[in-house]
């Protein structure tokens, strides 16, 4: 049904999506690192990585799903045996609170191993500035802070946490080749700058075309 017969351009468009959860990412990030630096036999060096992800703050304005993400990283994780090892160089005098020059340069986040990675997607009506639904193909749970790659042209990642997912059944008429089981909400966070720019400038490039002369007539028509 189009609300109030409505003669605008309608487009329904699929978009592809992965998403991951951002403990997966951090935790794939530092276990990259930490081979990088021992395969090329230099200190450890992960400070860069820990001030992209805010590992460090004490800011209040973080997330639920990003709070509970920090604490649990610092117990039997990647990052945990990482602090084991930075620690084990200083002792020894080894100096790792700058990166060596093989190092020294901008950290670009990457997403963790495919097996950690949930393929699905999502309908341009089910995307706006605050949420997101979608289908995937994984579980992810409540609160779980997560990482949304919209997979276009420019793809882009987003960050949000896990409001609800919704197991389907198997009669779900669902027409996908990829056989999605779950029906996912999450609410993003804005973790990361300009994400919030990103996804202003995404969803207003996917806005219909609407003519002047068709919004005159369509105002022209609403007066009689």
């Amino acid at each position: 049904m189009i609300y109030n017969k409505s003669t605008h351009p309608i487009e329904v468009k699929k978009i592809s999506l992965r998403i991951w959860s951002l403990r997966d990412e951090i935790e794939a990030a530092i276990e990259r690192r930490m081979k990088e630096c021992e395969a090329a036999g230099v200190p450890l060096y992960i400070e860069d990585i820990k001030k992209f992800y805010n590992l460090s703050s004490t800011d209040q304005n973080t997330s639920q799903g990003v709070a509970d993400l920090m604490e649990s990283l610092s117990q039997e994780t990647p990052l945990n045996e990482a602090e084991e090892i930075l620690a084990e160089q200083q002792l020894q005098g080894v100096d790792n609170s700058t990166p060596n020059p093989i190092l020294d340069r901008p950290y670009q986040r990457t997403p963790p191993d495919l097996k950690n990675i949930s393929y699905g997607f999502s309908l341009l009506s089910d995307i706006n500035m605050e949420h997101f639904l979608s289908f995937t193909k994984n579980k992810f749970l409540r609160g779980q802070s997560v990482v949304v790659e919209f997979l276009i042209p420019q793809s882009f990642m987003m960050t949000a946490d896990i409001t609800y997912c919704h197991h389907y059944a198997m009669r779900s008429r669902i027409i996908s080749s990829s056989r999605p089981d779950y029906r996912v909400q999450g609410k993003f966070d804005y973790t990361f700058a300009g994400e919030r720019e990103l996804l202003r400038s995404f969803l207003k490039s996917i806005e219909p075309s609407i003519s002047e002369t068709k919004k005159r007539k369509d105002q022209d028509d609403s007066l009689i």
